[in-house]
């Protein structure tokens, strides 16, 4: 096999066999892995680190590798990982630590019996960061995870491993007061945001994943919290609905929210402006769960009908049913089952070339 693939290497431009290589699976790599265990041609152009630049670029939003869940019933606290493709590298559970967010590459978690310490890590690497956090007190709070050129329209192809930011946000409804703060990786320093006075209004103490959409965070904290991060302001707006649901961005770029309604209907809206210019919510598709989903996955209960997370930049969500928490697509109307557990998802996304991190690791392959 090594000898006819070498062959045909030679009688192929190199070009041509990156084009072939292009339309490989990024959520499958052991395809890419096997291609570079063919013939030493080939091994050299998935080793190239120009390769790996154009591969992310022609497949652009990064597949989802993995899934981080908040501890259940049976794994009563801190987080555990479920690799969703092949030869990703294993990950420990993490009993003392509870995921806030995924994004660029990177977790964030915070510690179950400690709020003040964050740590980011590398799931690829297994490099971790621990970051002392703004607030000691005990707060409704939400956390985020970004490059640093995120508010810089970085394309996030090639960003895994350079610097990164955090946001928090806090919510006292004692006092009735949203805080913020900006930390930066390489200043190591938190910035304050602006704060906000929303009496009146009851924010739950259960953080949600946050969005990223343009140069703007938003967290889903009972209300909407919007934090721009180039002017480092916050504000606030209502929900589409009240109860649970789920931030997303639309396929037109666009905050967008997703709430299971009426026990079987997944419901979504996408805020944008009016015929007088004003911003709000319109709805934009109602789907039924019951025609997508498994019949014995469906389940008489309303509480077991909801969104545990997003797969951010794409339609894919996730969805707990009786049976446990399902991928569904929802541009291609794919439904696979990721999990039988029903807790909260936080979506790895990246790619990952086992040929290509052997190379950049010094190490020959």
């Amino acid at each position: 096999m090594g000898e006819l693939a070498e062959d045909l290497f030679l009688r192929l431009s190199p070009e041509l066999v990156e084009e072939v290589f292009f339309r490989l699976p990024p959520d499958e790599p052991a395809c890419l892995a096997q291609a570079s265990a063919v013939c030493k041609p080939w091994r050299r152009i998935l080793a190239d680190v120009g390769f790996r630049r154009r591969y992310r670029k022609f497949h652009g939003t990064p597949p989802v590798l993995g899934l981080f869940q908040r501890g259940d019933w049976l794994f009563r606290k801190g987080s555990r990982f479920v690799p969703t493709s092949a030869l990703f590298p294993a990950q420990p559970d993490h009993p003392d630590w509870l995921p806030m967010d995924c994004r660029h590459g990177r977790a964030l978690f915070d510690r179950t019996w400690d709020k003040s310490v964050l740590m980011v890590l590398d799931p690829l690497t297994g490099h971790q960061r621990l970051v002392s956090s703004p607030y000691t007190h005990s707060v409704s709070f939400s956390a985020a995870v970004f490059c640093a050129g995120a508010a810089q329209g970085c394309d996030h192809h090639g960003c895994q491993g350079g610097h990164f930011r955090l946001a928090v946000v806090t919510t006292n409804n004692v006092q009735e007061v949203t805080s913020g703060w900006l930390y930066s990786s390489e200043t190591r320093v938190w910035s304050d945001l602006t704060s906000l006075h929303h009496p009146n209004l009851r924010f739950t103490n259960l953080a949600a994943p946050s969005v990223l959409v343009g140069d703007a965070l938003y967290f889903n904290l009972g209300g909407i919290i919007e934090c721009q991060l180039g002017t480092l302001c916050l504000s606030m707006f209502e929900k589409p609905i009240d109860g649970k649901g789920t931030l997303m961005a639309t396929q037109g770029g666009l905050l967008g929210f997703a709430a299971v309604v009426d026990a079987a209907n997944l419901t979504l809206w996408s805020r944008e402006a009016g015929p007088k210019g004003a911003m709000g919510w319109a709805k934009l598709r109602i789907i039924d769960l019951e025609a997508l989903l498994p019949v014995d996955a469906m389940s008489l209960t309303l509480e077991f009908r909801r969104i545990s997370g997003i797969a951010e930049g794409t339609q894919i969500i996730f969805v707990i049913a009786r049976a446990g928490s399902y991928m569904v697509d929802l541009e291609s109307g794919r439904v696979r089952p990721v999990s039988c557990l029903c807790r909260k998802i936080f979506p790895y996304m990246s790619f990952y070339i086992p040929a290509m991190e052997a190379a950049c690791a010094g190490q020959e392959h």
